[in-house]
């Protein structure tokens, strides 16, 4: 007799079905979040890169004698960072010709 009481009785059936599921639907909703915040460091950092290179290639043109410096490059990166903060060591530029008229110039983020 009791035991059929139990088995029909559905008081308490949301508590254990939110207690079964919740954690499935926490993680999708953190683990959305945490992606959201990646792509946005990253296309961060990459807009930073896109920029510096840029600015190196402008400065670099066929009318200017010498290119910036890899530090100025460095903190020229680093200023155009949208609200992160990372350490100029972390940017890196490449040129495909040392006299830099009108080479082709990149920088890197690499920790």
């Amino acid at each position: 007799m009791m035991v059929r009481r139990l088995t029909r009785d559905q008081r308490g059936v949301a508590a254990v079905e939110f207690a079964i599921t919740s954690p499935v639907f926490f993680l999708a909703l953190f683990g959305l979040a945490q992606g959201g915040l990646w792509l946005w460091a990253d296309f961060s950092v990459q807009r930073a890169v896109d920029t510096a290179s840029r600015w190196a290639a402008i400065q670099c043109g066929p009318k200017l004698a010498a290119c910036p410096s890899a530090s100025a490059l460095q903190s020229y990166a680093v200023n155009n960072i949208v609200g992160l903060s990372a350490p100029s060591s972390a940017f890196s530029m490449t040129t495909s010709n040392p006299s830099c008229g009108g080479a082709l110039v990149s920088a890197v983020y690499g920790l």
